[in-house]
């Protein structure tokens, strides 16, 4: 294999696939990046057998400069994060790489690295998943579903299903749905779907979805998403997301998001998260990390109490208030995390009774949506 490449290119792509390298496995082969030159560009792949990214750097047509010259055909394994690492800190923009059987040399400027590789006939091969249904969404949007959803997902093993987000598809409508049991946010859009898809659920783990929410452009260049085979494939630009889906049935969330209101509040975004996020000084010191929310009609009252270190009492004014006073406790950072993922939208919050779960959402829409379970009154809360 002998290639040239403008090292800005090649830092870029092994950036993006570096998102699939993990940071400890029994087989070392996984440490590496397959590098292959083909007839129509050069591919690098990452594949940890949960998650696999693959790109293609093509020559840029119409170029002053070359970006790609596949002067020798091959495929090679390299360690990545030596590969990155080099590739940050040769001197040269061009990059010219050679490999003999095992050994890789690389020279950029006056610095020359040999590398020790490995056999690419022994890196495991990325799913095969079949192309001909999918479904297109703005990647802006893709975005968005997983920052107004993921936040929520459980961290901890007890409920497998729990630890990823619910893709759930129902022409015409894509609605992301994530739960620890505690929460559960909602956020759904208008999706169109390629050929068969009608209806389709699959569940993706949370730490998959952040790191397609790395490479993913924040631009409204399409995506295609396919699933098949317990495995999702996301298709953008030159890039491959690969990963595999969590096994087994979410829950049912149809009975939980409340129908009814008993109290609604309509706050200003920033000024109530920054009233949480002082109140929430002090309910890190609980196991619950409790707040008090006294609803009033002239005004909301935030208290927070720790035995060992004090008191916090503030009050905000709300933009608007409908129904009866309420009392409610719950946890601050649940709290903050669904302010926050509304993304200062001027906010409605809607409550039924002090032990029922209250929901979130924008003044002007029904999504996104999220709803907290409060928490039980104790005296210190």
């Amino acid at each position: 294999m002998r290639i040239v490449i403008l090292k800005s290119h090649l830092l870029q792509a092994l950036q993006t696939i570096s998102k699939a390298i993990p940071t400890r496995t029994a087989k070392p082969i996984l440490y590496g990046v397959h590098v292959a030159a083909m007839t129509d560009g050069l591919q690098l792949t990452a594949y940890d057998l949960e998650i696999g990214i693959q790109t293609l750097i093509i020559p840029a047509e119409e170029s002053d400069e070359p970006t790609l010259q596949i002067e020798q055909e091959g495929s090679i394994v390299l360690h990545a994060k030596y590969l990155l690492d080099i590739t940050r800190k040769l001197p040269h923009k061009l990059v010219r790489i050679d490999v003999t059987d095992l050994t890789t040399t690389i020279r950029s400027g006056s610095a020359t690295y040999t590398l020790n590789g490995m056999d690419p006939r022994e890196y495991p091969k990325l799913p095969e998943i079949t192309e001909d249904m999918s479904l297109s969404l703005p990647a802006d949007v893709f975005i968005s579903l997983i920052e107004q959803t993921n936040f929520a997902t459980a961290t901890t093993e007890i409920r497998p299903t729990l630890t990823g987000v619910l893709f759930s598809f129902k022409e015409p409508e894509l609605r992301f749905i994530a739960s620890d049991s505690h929460r559960l946010s909602i956020h759904s859009i208008q999706a169109e779907s390629k050929h068969a898809y009608e209806q389709l659920e699959a569940i993706i783990p949370r730490k998959s979805l952040l790191e397609l929410m790395k490479i993913l452009p924040t631009s409204d260049v399409l995506t295609d998403v396919y699933i098949a085979d317990n495995q999702l494939l996301v298709n953008f630009g030159l890039t491959k997301f690969y990963s595999r889906l969590i096994e087994g049935q979410y829950p049912d969330i149809s009975r939980i998001i409340p129908t009814t209101w008993r109290t609604a509040i309509e706050v200003d975004p920033k000024q109530f998260t920054e009233s949480i996020e002082r109140a929430a000084l002090l309910a890190r010191e609980n196991e619950n990390q409790v707040i008090r929310l006294y609803l009033r009609r002239t005004h909301i009252e935030i208290t927070s109490h720790s035995p060992d270190i004090g008191k916090v009492t503030e009050t905000v004014d709300p933009k608007a208030f409908e129904g009866e006073d309420l009392q409610i406790a719950c946890n601050a950072k649940f709290l903050l995390d669904a302010l926050k993922a509304l993304q200062n939208e001027q906010v409605r919050i809607e409550f039924t009774s002090p032990g029922s779960a209250f929901t979130l959402k924008p003044s002007t829409k029904d999504r996104p949506l999220h709803l907290i379970l409060p928490v039980r009154f104790g005296p210190n809360a």
